[in-house]
């Protein structure tokens, strides 16, 4: 049977600022996984579906070209694109939005300060899922106070955000570790007062880098957010040594 040859990108490091906000324009849509995959498909490699024929056949058209498909073919075709059913394992983001350039995706060289503060928001978010959460983070993330993302680029600050954070737990794994529903659950159930939770850990975030010493709070906040979670996890690590050595029998 006569079949098209295809291209397709297989992982999220593979696709444009174009590619990207199509996937989020489609997931904005809130379509289901298959459906996403098929349109990509289709969009990416510039196929037309002509009609549905009799056992679950597609006439598909792409240029001058007409190929009759299954809806095998094209499931095959699109598990390539599985990728799209996980947070990326390396942060991605849509590099520019309107005249506005976004930060490294791995937040590499970007002051600690910045990050605490998208990372509350970003806290916030899966709290309230209220967007004027995220449009505040797109003009900390765009390095603008006019920014304006439509609804499909603040579905992508909210995956960046995602990717980052679990990017980050394998990164710095002593400082991130996984928490019950527990007083120390920022997501925790029974927990309303989430912004004094944000508030107090970020407190514990700073004097553990200062030590407590308060002249020293504006130099760890211009830090890079990288060498600051460094030493964090370090910190982390040393703590559970010590309650691991000093444990009763």
């Amino acid at each position: 049977m006569e079949v098209f040859n295809i291209t397709l990108p297989t992982s999220w490091a593979d696709l444009s600022d174009k590619q990207l906000h199509m996937v989020y324009s489609l997931f904005a849509r809130d379509l289901s996984a298959a459906e996403v995959k098929t349109l990509c498909l289709m969009k990416w490699n510039g196929l037309k579906v002509l009609s549905q024929l009799p056992d679950k056949h597609f006439l598909i058209k792409r240029g001058k070209e007409v190929v009759p498909l299954t809806a095998r073919q094209i499931q095959q075709a699109t598990s390539v694109l599985d990728f799209l059913d996980s947070f990326a394992p390396t942060p991605v983001r849509i590099a520019q939005i309107g005249k506005y350039h976004a930060l490294p995706a791995d937040f590499e060289k970007v002051p600690f300060e910045e990050y605490l503060y998208v990372e509350n928001l970003f806290q916030g978010y899966l709290n309230t899922q209220s967007d004027e959460l995220l449009l505040q983070m797109a003009q900390v993330l765009y390095a603008s106070d006019h920014v304006k993302p439509d609804k499909a680029q603040l579905i992508g600050i909210f995956y960046w955000m995602a990717s980052l954070k679990q990017y980050f737990a394998g990164q710095f794994p002593n400082f991130y570790k996984p928490t019950s529903n527990s007083e120390d659950n920022l997501l925790g159930n029974g927990q309303p007062d989430i912004y004094r939770q944000l508030r107090d850990s970020t407190n514990a975030m700073i004097r553990a880098l200062t030590g407590g010493d308060i002249t020293k709070e504006a130099t760890i906040m211009k830090k890079d957010t990288w060498r600051a979670l460094t030493e964090l996890d370090a910190k982390a690590r040393d703590a559970e040594e010590l309650r691991k050595a000093t444990k009763k029998p």
